[in-house]
């Protein structure tokens, strides 16, 4: 036991020495953008140090709030885009890209077991929405975010799932070959009585001594939760190995496994194959600061205008009164002159707002935010114009977004592996699979408002050629309607549109073959009959 426990403490060393250079910048970033996230605390925090409301302590050294105003927008943005609560952003589908395309009855089952997703996800008791939230906004701070998606064990299928999201200076995270994120030894603090409360008896003695002393109970306790690949690779489906310890006390709690990694890890642009990257701040942090600066000098330069600093002769008997209608008796000479002068004269706020103006749309260009100002600087435009530009809008965010959904599709993952541990699709289950779907894997396809923005042009394509077409018929080839496939037509558009597969009556025979239509499935089709198939 305390060779493992060597072990695990030796392997995160390592990584507290791997991510030590980032904890500066991560600490600028918080103090400038994100105060209330807690990044001063989280150090704090692992360090033993009392938490104390540092939003508060260090927002009066912050001059300019447009960083603190813009990353908000920015967080809000891509959750309006990519995961908005309003709709369903996403559907399922079969992993395997030369499966047939499926029958009504498939894509039903895909339906409802999307509505089910939805609906687990956003229960109140999961906390899927705050946690998505400060994901969303860690990430575009500091181009790294880390969320806990837990089994809830003894709850069934009513609330299988919780989700939480981690402070960032709480996580030492590590990659395989391919650059995948599998492992994470994340370090946070409990008091002595929630340790019992949690574990019990798996304390070490220490700890229940001080949980049952009155004085003691609140006494913060260093834990260590560490996940990793499994190192016996024939441990069946548990992947990846897990241990609770003390870490001052060196005492394992406990030890585990996961089917899956548990920890789902946002990146803003991954441009490596390490385990932290830089988001949209890391670029502007200089841009951030200058403003920060310039603001405090306005500040000065406002108050110095507006109450100057005096010069008087060193034989003055008294203090002026510089309140409105004082009399200020011997500051008068005999020739009339004042014996007191203002000692700068030159201040210009007006010059300093103007450079702070331009300098803050800077920085709003470099954090999105007129992305998200488009269509309300000009509301006059035509609808074709704000499809036009909102399509813009979903092609300049298209990055950022695909690096969120790339972390959304791994807690979709884990999601389904924790389903399919509780039984939700075994046979007369309630989400039991259809017998041709069996052994096969669950993809996910992304249909919020920005996929929606980037494929509108194919609807908007589709519309225009059944435009000339209608034209054509008009003038004597009615012929030219016979080429559509109609239900393939309703099929793009419900896909594009988000629209759920249940508007649309189930067919005669219950299927639907549409395999001309998808180009995987005429690859399929071709294959079939080099086979001497159907």
């Amino acid at each position: 036991m305390t060779a493992l426990i060597d072990r695990l403490t030796d392997r995160l060393a390592q990584l507290e020495q791997a991510r030590r250079p980032w904890e500066a910048h991560w600490r600028d970033i918080a103090r400038y953008v994100a105060p209330g996230m807690a990044c001063h605390e989280m150090l704090e925090a692992v360090s033993g140090s009392a938490s104390r409301p540092h939003g508060a302590e260090r927002s009066p050294a912050i001059y300019d709030h447009t960083s603190l105003l813009a990353i908000d927008r920015l967080a809000a943005g891509e959750i309006a885009l990519v995961m908005p609560a309003s709709a369903t952003w996403h559907t399922l589908h079969s992993d395997d890209p030369f499966a047939q395309a499926p029958d009504d009855r498939e894509r039903r089952w895909f339906d409802d077991l999307t509505r089910f997703a939805f609906r687990m996800r956003y229960n109140p008791a999961s906390g899927f929405t705050l946690a998505s939230k400060a994901a969303v906004k860690s990430r575009a701070a500091f181009g790294t975010a880390v969320m806990y998606v837990e089994e809830r064990l003894g709850r069934g299928l009513a609330i299988p799932v919780s989700y939480r999201h981690v402070p960032l200076l709480e996580n030492h995270l590590a990659t395989n070959f391919e650059g995948v994120i599998d492992t994470n030894f994340r370090v946070f603090r409990r008091t002595a009585r929630q340790c019992v409360e949690r574990w019990g008896e798996r304390c070490s003695d220490a700890v229940q001594t001080a949980a049952d002393d009155a004085k003691r109970q609140d006494k913060p306790v260093t834990l260590v939760h560490a996940v990793m690949p499994h190192p016996r690779s024939d441990d069946g489906p548990m992947r990846f190995a897990s241990y609770y310890f003390e870490r001052d006390e060196k005492h394992l709690i406990g030890e585990g496994g996961y089917r899956s990694f548990p920890y789902v890890v946002f990146h803003w642009n991954r441009e490596h194959q390490g385990p932290y990257t830089e988001g949209p701040v890391s670029l502007a942090l200089a841009e951030i600061k200058s403003v920060n600066m310039l603001s405090k000098q306005e500040y000065i330069a406002t108050q110095q205008w507006v109450n100057p600093p005096t010069a008087q002769r060193d034989d003055a008997t008294n203090p002026p009164d510089l309140n409105p209608g004082a009399p200020n008796p011997g500051l008068l000479s005999e020739t009339g002159e004042l014996l007191i002068r203002p000692i700068i004269t030159q201040q210009r706020p007006d010059f300093a707002r103007a450079v702070i103006e331009a300098k803050q749309d800077q920085l709003r260009d470099s954090l999105h935010v007129n992305l998200w100002q488009v269509l309300i600087q000009n509301p006059q435009m035509t609808a074709t114009e704000a499809a036009i530009r909102a399509q813009e809008k979903g092609d300049l965010l298209g990055p950022s977004g695909l690096s969120l959904q790339e972390g959304l599709a791994r807690m979709v993952d884990r999601e389904f592996t924790i389903l399919e541990s509780k039984g939700a699709f075994r046979p007369k289950a309630a989400l039991a699979v259809p017998q041709s779907l069996e052994g096969q894997e669950i993809g996910v396809t992304f249909t919020g408002p920005l996929n929606r923005l980037r494929r509108a042009g194919e609807v908007a394509g589709m519309q225009r050629v059944l435009e000339l077409a209608g034209t054509m018929a008009e003038l004597g080839r009615p012929q030219v309607l016979e080429r559509f496939d109609w239900d393939a037509m309703l099929d793009l558009a419900q896909d594009v549109h988000g629209a759920p597969r249940a508007i649309f009556r189930p067919q005669a025979d219950g299927t639907v073959d549409h395999r001309d239509s998808n180009p995987l499935g005429q690859i399929a089709a071709a294959m079939d009959q080099l086979n001497g198939g159907p």
